[in-house]
């Protein structure tokens, strides 16, 4: 009966040796799994805060015309209602960061200091509630501080889920920061004629 013991040892110590490589599999896996959600939902909450912070500096930008004084108003009052709400979806995301001595009267998610990135957001819902009221010069300043937001806001969300690099050479490719006059200019003369002739056409 001995001589069969060492290789009963041996096949429990496979299964064993098999059970605990298959719970490091899962729990790498879930690990994994558990990171590229966390990931996800905080990309498809950037997009709508990009979303949100643009259209906040179109309006700043053109106002009326050539955006509709009253599109205009409708769009900035849902800015109002939609930076207020994605500053609270994004502490689920960025933690206050200490000291949390701070503000013991308040509640866990709102001691300390709030994250630079939610900064960002608060900014463009005080400039929603202040635009109807404010002065032509505030306006300006107003304008300006929108577009610091939106674009402090991009460059703290891509050092989060955006790529350290391309995926192909063509994306990667550096851009020649043409503006609209000069890519007018670089069409080809037949292009354009074929395209007024066309347009003629049709009206």
């Amino acid at each position: 009966m001995l001589d069969f013991l060492p290789g009963n040892l041996e096949a429990i110590a496979a299964i064993v040796s098999a059970i605990l490589t298959a719970l490091a599999l899962f729990a790498g896996w879930r690990s994994s799994r558990k990171s590229e959600l966390r990931r996800e939902d905080v990309a498809n909450w950037a997009d709508e805060s990009i979303a949100t912070l643009q259209t906040l500096l179109l309006i700043c930008i053109h106002g009326d015309p050539p955006i509709p004084a009253a599109e205009a108003e409708k769009r900035r009052a849902d800015i109002l209602f939609k930076t207020s709400i994605l500053v609270e979806q994004g502490r689920m995301f960025f933690r206050n960061a200490g000291p949390y001595s701070e503000g013991q009267e308040k509640h866990r998610a709102y001691r300390g200091k709030r994250p630079e990135i939610l900064d960002q957001l608060v900014a463009a819902h005080q400039i929603a509630c202040r635009w109807p009221k404010a002065s032509d010069e505030e306006r300006v300043r107003m304008r300006l501080v929108a577009e610091d937001c939106l674009k402090r806001f991009v460059s703290l969300v891509q050092l989060e889920v955006g790529r350290s690099r391309t995926a192909s050479a063509g994306t990667r490719r550096r851009g020649t920061g043409a503006l609209l006059t000069v890519r007018m200019e670089e069409l080809d003369a037949d292009r354009v004629a074929a395209a007024w002739s066309q347009g003629k056409r049709l009206g």
